[in-house]
């Protein structure tokens, strides 16, 4: 059951990234080059974080809870690292980089609370 979740949540993580890319391929113009670097790299904290969280997970529910807010705000620190010391060493590019870097961090957000919260609910019997 658990390596069916595990695949499943890998394949659809697979098909965010390829909409991503796909749309950015379009949007580049707009974005930094330096676009695709940063979307295979939101896909590999994605996985990261996902299965850390799973062996927390698995342990116990208050050690989870904690791993998760935990590396929410160490994603949160060093998205914002990454963004300033970007943004100060490539001025020319840097609004770009920066508006980016934002725009696939919030859709990656937005993947990962929803399959938690949809992971929770289905915990919880709902």
């Amino acid at each position: 059951m658990e390596k069916e979740r595990n695949s499943k949540f890998i394949l659809q993580l697979c098909l965010l990234t390829l909409v991503v890319f796909v749309a950015s391929v379009f949007l580049r113009g707009y974005l930094t080059t330096l676009w695709p670097a940063i979307v295979c790299f939101f896909f590999i904290v994605s996985i990261v974080v996902y299965f850390l969280s799973q062996r927390a997970k698995q342990k116990d529910m208050r050690k989870f809870a904690n791993f998760y807010m935990a590396s929410t705000i160490v994603k949160m620190v060093l998205y914002l690292a990454i963004i300033f010391i970007y943004v100060m060493v490539y001025i020319e590019d840097g609004k770009r980089f920066a508006i980016t870097f934002l725009i696939y961090y919030l859709i990656y957000s937005i993947f990962e609370t929803y399959k938690l919260a949809k992971k929770e609910k289905k915990s919880d019997g709902r």
